[in-house]
C-alpha cells in the first residue's frame, strides 16, 4: 500500500504501466555492476506554470536496500527537476509510518512541510501523509 495506494492490489505489470501518463517521467536506476534494476521513481509535473514537480512511486529493490540507492535516486530526480525543468519546488508525500523513507528523503535534502489528507478507496482508508519538499532557494 505504501508504494501504490491508488492501485488495487495485487500490484501487476498492467497496474504499474497505468501510472505512466501525461506529465509522468519514469526513471529506472541501474548500476554497471548489477544487471537488474536497482531502483525506480518518477518525476511528475504538478504545475508547469508554477514550476512545481513531485516525486512518485519511489522504490528500491528490496535485496539492495540500505546501501544509499534511495538517497541517490531521490537526489538525481531532484537534480533533474531543478536543472532540466527549472523547478521552483519538488515535493512528495509519504506515509508517516514509513520512517526509513522519511530518513532517505531528509538525507536527499528534503524537509517536512506539513500534512496532506488523501483518500485511498482501494483500501477503504483516509490517511494524513507527510508532505516533504525542497525548494530551489536551498538547492546547491
Amino acid at each position: 500500500m505504501w508504494l501504490a495506494p491508488r492501485t488495487p492490489p495485487p500490484l501487476t505489470v498492467a497496474g504499474f504501466l497505468s501510472w505512466h501518463g501525461p506529465g509522468v517521467q519514469p526513471f529506472v536506476m541501474r548500476t554497471t555492476t548489477i544487471g537488474e534494476p536497482v531502483a525506480y521513481g518518477e518525476l511528475n509535473t504538478l504545475s508547469e506554470v508554477e514550476r512545481r514537480y513531485w516525486l512518485g512511486h519511489l522504490i528500491v529493490n528490496p535485496s539492495l536496500r540500505g546501501r544509499g540507492y534511495g538517497i541517490e535516486l531521490t537526489r538525481l530526480l531532484i537534480r533533474r527537476a531543478f536543472e532540466f525543468h527549472a523547478a521552483r519546488e519538488v515535493s512528495l508525500v509519504v506515509f508517516p509510518e514509513n520512517r526509513s523513507a522519511i530518513r532517505c528523503y531528509r538525507a536527499a535534502g528534503m524537509v517536512e512541510d506539513g500534512f496532506e489528507r488523501h483518500d485511498f478507496p482501494c483500501y477503504g482508508v483516509r490517511v494524513d501523509l507527510v508532505r516533504m519538499v525542497i525548494r530551489s532557494q536551498v538547492w546547491p
